[in-house]
């Protein structure tokens, strides 16, 4: 875009065009920035049930992890297992999930000073260790009806790794018109991916599920799968995960007890 972009204006700068008249910067489809905006801003602000099934490492199925999930609790308390793969959890495994909710105060912390450096829309993914940003400003429409529109959303390399167009995953959203906010997010792998020497990651799909749990407040995710087709050491396998969440409740983070508010977790983890 930047050497188009150098090839088209120069001859306008040559004859002395006025700078008013050049072609209007892109802005997002204002449906999907707002609908991605407030998803955004209400993240960390619902206590729910998490379960979790994961199936595919091994011959096995592992069993279910349940926990509660509660960001208006101390940093320790925000995570409590009451299951772990089946099992009733070990004191270690307790003392890991009350870790959990540290650090993440610390990555928001972090997200809160890059915040002060970079524009609001940097939001970045990370798929598959590979960091990239969603371009809203060239999103296009993938299929439209009555109650919704889905889009196709472009994804970028980071400024540092060069900032080209990142076409290994195709990234669809679907927003709700009348509430103007998001019902599903897909991502798929469209080729494959050698994540680490010994791993190569040929397929991978997930899907999020956005549900209306308040009308007083953006939907979130209550639903998430995810399937992949790994090879390690040229032994292929097939994994998937199911993560639901239930008993949602809308709360006040334990980070603005003192009225201080965190910016949003910019990197989302996949």
């Amino acid at each position: 875009m930047a050497v188009w972009a150098g090839v088209s204006l120069s001859p306008l700068a040559a004859f002395g065009a006025d700078p008013a008249e050049a072609a209007p910067a892109a802005k997002p489809p204002s449906l999907l920035d707002e609908a991605f905006n407030k998803w955004m801003n209400d993240q960390g602000r619902w206590a729910y049930t998490e379960s979790q099934r994961v199936t595919g490492f091994n011959q096995q199925p592992k069993g279910e992890t349940l926990l509660r999930v509660d960001p208006s609790q101390t940093y320790p308390e925000q995570f409590k297992p009451f299951k772990v793969e089946g099992q009733e959890p070990t004191e270690k495994q307790v003392q890991q999930y009350r870790g959990r909710g540290e650090w993440l105060a610390r990555r928001r912390k972090q997200a809160e000073d890059d915040a002060r450096e970079h524009s609001a829309d940097e939001i970045k993914l990370n798929l598959n260790g590979q960091v990239v940003m969603p371009d809203l400003k060239h999103a296009t429409v993938l299929t439209e009806d009555e109650k919704s529109v889905t889009y196709e959303v472009p994804l970028h390399k980071s400024e540092k790794d060069g900032g080209q167009v990142f076409d290994k995953f195709q990234l669809s959203v679907r927003v709700n018109k009348q509430r103007r906010d998001f019902e599903r997010a897909t991502i798929r792998q469209r080729t494959s991916m050698r994540v680490q020497l010994v791993i190569k990651v040929t397929e991978t799909e997930l899907e999020f599920e956005f549900t209306s749990v308040d009308p007083r407040f953006p939907s979130t995710i209550t639903k998430e799968t995810q399937h992949a087709t790994i090879g390690v050491l040229f032994v292929k396998r097939v994994v998937s995960a199911e993560v639901t969440r239930t008993d949602l409740k809308h709360v006040t983070p334990y980070d603005e007890r003192f009225g201080v508010k965190f910016g949003p977790i910019r990197t989302i983890q996949f």
